[in-house]
């Protein structure tokens, strides 16, 4: 049996051009379909077929009067049509000993009669072919039926590239898109040449999908336009823009200098706002750029890094910024942390709660013990909660999150309250959490089910928070504190700090942040504001905490003018439940205040 057409000299290059012009092997296509349709009925031909012929296989871009979408290349009549440039015809396929026993002749559809045109690229590859089929045999073909079939062939391969070239543009901005840029990429690189790829992020997607709620998707396609002509003005003659997301465009640059000349007049164009329906938008630019360079066996993402640059200029207000790898890393880990974390949430050993006590600055009694996230990756290891935090604050994980700290920590209070322990537990919450009512409802819950009392718990949340739904943060927060609950100001002193504002909200506590405790012992400045907030705070009936005691000398301070409590690394550092119960036993104070019946000293703030 005859094993099939010769391979191409050329065959991996002709392979590489199908991959790229032919990637549409499942989607009909009417102007295809019309094509065969129409070559049918010129050359009364019971099948018509536009074939690819692949590497191992050929497939059907269109067919009339045949089932199969491929057959298996080595009894393809079409493998045979790309090896020349003119038609290729069998009058009598039974005859040929080419295809005398192939399964197409001596099975179905029955072949005798075939004649293909290859479908050729501008280059010269063939990809596949044209081709009409009878089940009888025929004469050979007329010069007229032979160039009518090479003119079906042209409209064919006419509409591959067109088809192509509208996977090409942006349709909205009428410029080339992210696929034509890498393409052309890859042609840069194939010379050899220096060469520079740049992207111009525009906005924050959110900001644009803020526009789009706002304004309308047909503002925003103005919008668009408008950026566009812009930032084509900048460019030097001849080079092309390219819109490669919905926020950002982009294009090449000869050579590898960095071009600051060009850099900064685009940044200078884009500070002043782009008026859109007499609507003026502020644009937030950040451009990334990264050099091209080929390395043999080396694939780059450039898209990807150019990107990168782009979102840290942005981010880090630079303007302009060349690609780094190692902020490339510090953006892959996040991607990495970010991904996991839902899977964290589920899994029995990534996540776990550690409690920092807190303490009474007269007694030294044990008033409550914080609740502190910590999570060990099951590759990264150990993660800090300043890294996974704020990614997790930017996205829907934050939720499922804060109700997982929940969980836990009011599972953990029942057990200590078990055990006689009955000093309060305080949690932290988001601006999302106390955004509606789920966060709330599900505490209340949660705390009648393994009846511990509301008094036992204390919700930190920071400054903040105020600023998202404040109508809404207050209800929350006022229905808890009906029910006894404590409510604390989280790092107060470094955020807007309105007092009058404050005043509003149901908070018993403030806890001052860290960072004014850093240079206490030295800096009259912050010792005067410190000195200030804890006065002010206690006028007003606050409980006033100092966050970040970490030597004798600044408890001293803070407890002299006046603070009631004290948290921080002095007194203890985070600890395991069982570590906590240790260190209660081991010092030579109360284990809380209410457990010796001097609740009395706090009572005002429960």
């Amino acid at each position: 049996m005859h094993s099939g057409a010769p391979i191409l000299l050329n065959e991996a290059q002709r392979l590489l051009r199908i991959e790229e012009l032919c990637v549409l092997e499942n989607s009909a296509d009417q102007v295809f379909d019309e094509i065969v349709a129409i070559a049918a009925e010129f050359f009364e031909a019971p099948i018509a077929l536009i074939s690819i012929v692949d590497k191992h296989r050929q497939w059907f871009r269109a067919r009339v009067g045949l089932q199969a979408q491929e057959t298996p290349r080595d009894v393809s009549f079409c493998a045979y049509t790309i090896l020349s440039d003119e038609p290729f015809e069998i009058p009598d396929a039974t005859l040929d000993p080419r295809f005398k026993e192939n399964a197409l002749v001596t099975g179905e559809p029955g072949i005798r009669y075939y004649a293909g045109a290859p479908l050729i690229t501008e280059d010269g590859l063939r990809l596949g072919s044209l081709c009409v089929i009878d089940t009888k045999p025929r004469p050979a073909m007329s010069a007229r039926e032979a160039s009518m079939l090479k003119r079906f062939t042209s409209l064919v391969m006419k509409r591959i590239v067109s088809l192509r070239l509208s996977c090409y543009v942006d349709q909205p901005s009428g410029l080339y898109n992210r696929l034509r840029l890498e393409e052309d990429m890859r042609e840069v690189l194939s010379t050899g040449c220096d060469s520079q790829l740049v992207a111009v992020d525009m906005f924050a997607p959110q900001f644009l999908n803020d526009v789009v709620k706002a304004l309308g998707y047909g503002f925003t396609q103005e919008l668009v336009m408008a950026i566009r002509k812009r930032l084509e003005e900048q460019l030097p003659a001849g080079c092309r823009l390219y819109r490669i997301s919905p926020t950002r465009f982009g294009f090449l640059l000869p050579g590898n200098a960095a071009q600051e000349h060009l850099y900064n007049a685009i940044l200078k164009a884009c500070a002043a706002p782009v008026h859109c329906r007499g609507n003026p938008v502020q644009m937030q630019v950040g451009m990334g750029i990264v050099s091209l360079k080929s390395e043999p066996g080396q694939e780059q993402d450039w898209m990807r890094q150019v990107v990168s640059a782009a979102n840290d200029a942005r981010e880090r207000n630079l303007g302009w910024a060349r690609y780094k790898p190692q902020c490339d890393a510090a953006q892959q880990r996040a991607f990495r942390l970010l991904a996991s974390l839902t899977a964290a949430v589920h899994a029995p050993d990534q996540l776990r709660l550690v409690y920092q006590p807190r303490i009474d600055l007269a007694t030294g009694a044990c008033t409550s013990v914080e609740a502190l996230l910590r999570w060990t990756h099951p590759t990264l290891g150990p993660v800090g909660p300043a890294e996974f935090i704020p990614l997790a604050e930017k996205t829907a994980l934050m939720r499922p999150l804060s109700l997982w700290v929940l969980q836990h920590a009011v599972e953990q209070a029942a057990i200590w309250q078990a055990h006689g322990f009955i000093f309060r537990v305080a949690i932290n919450v988001t601006p999302e959490d106390l955004s509606g009512s789920d966060f709330t409802d599900r505490m209340i819950s949660l705390l009648q089910h393994y009846g511990i009392p509301p008094r036992r718990f204390e919700l930190e949340f920071t400054e903040g928070a105020l600023m998202h739904n404040p109508a809404e943060v207050r209800n929350q927060l006022e229905r808890l504190r009906q029910l006894g609950m404590t409510v604390a100001i989280d790092d107060f002193g470094t955020g807007y700090s309105n007092w009058s504002y404050l005043r509003q909200l149901p908070a018993t506590t403030v806890k001052l942040d860290q960072s004014l405790m850093r240079n206490l012992a030295t800096d009259q400045q912050d010792q005067r504001l410190v000195q200030a907030l804890i006065g002010l705070a206690t006028k007003l009936d606050y409980c006033v905490v100092a966050e970040g005691i970490e030597t004798e000398e600044i408890r001293a301070l803070v407890s002299a003018w006046g603070c009631h409590e004290g948290q921080g690394y002095l007194i203890a550092r985070p600890m395991e439940a069982d570590a906590l119960l240790d260190w209660l036993d081991a010092q030579d104070v109360p284990r809380s205040v209410e457990a010796i019946g001097l609740a009395a000293m706090g009572s005002k703030w429960l």
